[in-house]
């Protein structure tokens, strides 16, 4: 089977990422354009698509020139989160396949925009939420999955930075709808200073979020932009409560190592006080050094040996970069199998729609919000005007004058 006409739009510290991932999925895409608004990040990313090829891959700072020169089976957006639903919206038009980074968009009618545009032509729209892809969250759902801690109840995530990555994997790990969010927030000035991803601060958020779902369990999720910055702990972990155990993990999506589930037999029950056992996860990797698979040894009353294994092992992909790979080939494999994506973009707008509740908590004196939400005119007119203001165009009313702001030839 032919490969894939890939495009990637926005070639900056994400699109790096993109762009390395995409070159090692060689028997699913053929890279055959990147777009940046920027002509030195457009040329540079070019180039490094084109190592080893005899044709060199085309650097373009106008977007309907390269959709028109290239035809791309699927676009990849890594675009600042203002400018998904333009470009997003421009694609559906265009009837191009797409996957947009996280988050999908800043407002509720937003991310109904792209999601209606994308569906009256037809188009899959792919919001790339890796967290839930990571592989130790893979074997943690298929543990969890397998009944091995019982029925689950809850589960804490302490995390460092954006909320939306753990409060999708917390959905994952509680398999249930959220129906509410509370939250607590507070803000503080703090010396401006530029971490190690090039992103500037000058205040810090640490956010608490209580989410309720639809199967009776709680979820709660501590986030804050700390980053291991001015000497804070980072405070990571992630933790999820069966009847009769609980997985520990580390909460950051990067980390590795250190994975544990502990669980009770009915030994454990009866004659330990229900202390339960600790069992580590173990990694096998090939000769080569790449990730073959994650496992845990249970007693047979437990389920055994159970394992995940790395679909990409005999593929130059990192641990850290899997769960990339798996959304950009499961986007890849939805075109082709005319299937369902791995994260539509209506999982995308829950993702959101959690955060955007804590927002409204917090300016509610903290009290509920159930969910699903209704459209605020005035979080969307507010959205508006500041992009009015940045972009000298109306972000919904013209999407091409949108665009061509953003994207032009130079």
């Amino acid at each position: 089977m032919a490969n894939l006409k890939y495009a990637l739009i926005g070639y900056g510290r994400r699109g790096k990422s993109h762009l390395s991932v995409v070159m090692a999925l060689q028997r699913t895409f053929d890279i055959v354009g990147v777009c940046d608004a920027d002509l030195q990040s457009a040329e540079e990313g070019a180039a490094v698509a084109s190592t080893g090829r005899s044709i060199p891959v085309t650097a373009y700072t106008d977007l309907p020139k390269m959709i028109d020169q290239e035809k791309p089976d699927i676009c990849d957006v890594v675009v600042p989160v203002d400018l998904h639903h333009v470009v997003s919206c421009y694609l559906s038009m265009r009837g191009i396949h797409h996957n947009v980074e996280t988050g999908l968009a800043p407002t509720l009618g937003l991310m109904e925009l792209m999601i209606e545009t994308a569906r009256q032509h037809s188009v899959k729209l792919q919001t790339s939420e890796n967290f839930p892809f990571v592989p130790v969250e893979q074997f943690v759902c298929h543990l969890i999955r397998s009944g091995v801690i019982g029925p689950v109840h809850k589960t804490y995530r302490l995390f460092s930075t954006t909320g939306y990555h753990g409060l999708a994997a917390m959905r994952c790990r509680m398999n249930a709808a959220p129906i509410a969010v509370s939250s607590i927030g507070h803000g503080m000035p703090v010396r401006s200073y530029v971490d190690r991803a090039r992103r500037d601060f000058s205040s810090e958020r640490l956010e608490f979020y209580a989410v309720d779902y639809d199967n009776g369990g709680m979820g709660i999720a501590m986030v804050g932009n700390k980053n291991g910055c001015l000497g804070r702990n980072q405070l990571v972990g992630f933790e999820t409560c069966g009847e009769w155990g609980t997985i520990i993990t580390n909460g950051n999506q990067g980390a590795t190592g250190g994975e544990t589930i502990n669980v009770c037999t009915d030994e454990d029950i009866t004659k330990r006080a229900g202390k339960a056992q600790t069992y580590a996860f173990e990694r096998e990797y090939t000769e080569d050094d790449q990730l073959k698979r994650i496992y845990v040894e249970l007693p047979n009353s437990l389920g055994g040996t159970m394992e995940w294994v790395n679909p990409y092992h005999s593929l130059e992909i990192g641990e850290s970069s899997i769960s990339l790979a798996t959304m950009l080939d499961g986007i890849g494999q939805a075109v082709r199998e005319d299937s369902e994506v791995l994260w539509t973009g209506e999982m995308g707008r829950a993702d959101q729609e959690m955060v955007i509740a804590a927002a409204r908590s917090v300016q509610s004196d903290r009290r509920p919000v159930p969910i699903p939400l209704a459209i605020d005119p005035q979080e969307e007119d507010q959205f508006d005007q500041r992009f009015i203001d940045h972009f000298g165009a109306h972000p919904r009313a013209d999407i091409e004058k949108a665009l061509a702001v953003n994207f032009k030839a130079r």
